[in-house]
């Protein structure tokens, strides 16, 4: 029994049942749903309903006699009715727009706000993978002597600070040399690739490049740049759900919680997997346990992209999530942004904001 299937009648209790279920976190009867939602059926009515329901999979008792839970596939069912329903409050919608009233213009201090305030307004993990840098273009960089054989570098792309470090050099440099390295640089890579800087640093300097000061200014970008050969991931509020887990499922809590470590830890994989999952599509996507990673197969994961040059956000929380809350956060959170992120693009280097 496909859910476009479902009757008028079983749809509207597989919602109850959910709903209440993420409120109360307790098995649900038919009583409960006759009375808390006054339908005018009969009990044995709504008991044939559930059985129904619970032989399809969208139910599912967790002991003998007692009411149901959601299964997988139930979840399933609810978010995809949520989907065009979601919203936030007004005031939460100003928390969201307060947040980022300062544009912060070192990158990754932004997406680690963006997590934090997503993982604060959901009460979950919030996460952000950023705009892949080597797409990214120089808008400028930032010599600054600070010792005879110390420079600190600053590499700002179109949406801002993306790298920044003390380098130390083998031989002293001017503040004269230092200035003219840096005028040199940005007069010839401005609005370039990241990654075309990085090769361009990487190679013999051209003629006309051959001042000791312009080489060694290169050489330290590129060891900056090297930093950034891996996409990064910005996680914030796994803690959340500890008690949740522990309230719901205080048998099995430990052995979630640590298989949702497990399932982060590895950036590099967890990343690739949110690709995976959203493949080419725009917008919301939600895995309702059925994210590929082991360790999440109890936990839902939903994702939105943002531009430029294909951003993702995304929340990580136990299936019995408030989802309508989620889905309205993660999609106005990423909307916000997205519109910070374009707007900076638009004030640098030409201003691309087709990137995604």
């Amino acid at each position: 029994m496909a859910s476009e299937e479902l009757s008028e009648r079983r749809r509207l209790i597989l919602k109850e049942i959910v709903d209440r279920y993420i409120r109360f976190r307790e098995p649900v009867s038919s009583r409960m749903i006759l009375e808390d939602y006054g339908l005018r059926v009969s009990s044995a009515t709504v008991r044939n309903e559930m059985n129904a329901l619970e032989t399809a999979g969208y139910i599912e008792k967790p002991y003998s006699s007692s009411g149901r839970i959601p299964t997988k596939k139930g979840y399933r069912f609810f978010v995809d009715w949520l989907l065009d329903l979601s919203e936030l409050s007004k005031k939460e919608r100003r928390e969201i727009v307060e947040a980022y009233q300062i544009r912060c213009l070192e990158v990754g201090e932004t997406m680690r706000q963006t997590a934090f305030l997503l993982g604060n307004i959901t009460g979950y993990a919030g996460f952000v993978i950023p705009p892949q840098w080597a797409r990214m273009r120089l808008d400028r960089v930032v010599l600054v002597p600070m010792e005879p054989r110390l420079v600190l570098l600053v590499v700002v792309s179109e949406i801002g600070v993306v790298e920044h470090g003390l380098i130390p050099l083998e031989f002293d440099l001017t503040e004269e040399e230092v200035a003219r390295a840096m005028e040199a640089i940005n007069d010839t890579l401005r609005g370039m690739t990241l990654d075309a800087v990085r090769a361009a640093a990487g190679r013999d300097a051209p003629e006309g490049w051959y001042d000791r000061s312009v080489r060694v200014a290169l050489l330290v970008m590129r060891r900056l740049l090297e930093r950034r050969t891996r996409e990064r991931l910005y996680l914030e509020g796994l803690l959340n759900m500890v008690d949740d887990l522990r309230a719901v499922v205080p048998d099995q809590a430990l052995d979630r919680f640590v298989g949702l470590i497990h399932a982060v830890q590895d950036e590099e994989r967890f990343i690739a997997a949110v690709r995976e999952t959203r493949g080419e599509r725009d917008g919301l996507v939600v895995n309702v346990g059925d994210f590929p990673l082991p360790g999440l197969e109890e936990f839902s994961v939903i994702t939105h992209d943002y531009r430029p040059y294909s951003g993702v956000i995304g929340v990580i929380a136990p299936l019995w999530m408030d989802y309508s809350r989620a889905l309205s956060a993660t999609s106005y959170i990423a909307n916000r942004l997205e519109a910070l992120l374009v707007a900076s693009c638009k004030r640098t280097v030409g201003g691309r904001d087709d990137g995604r």
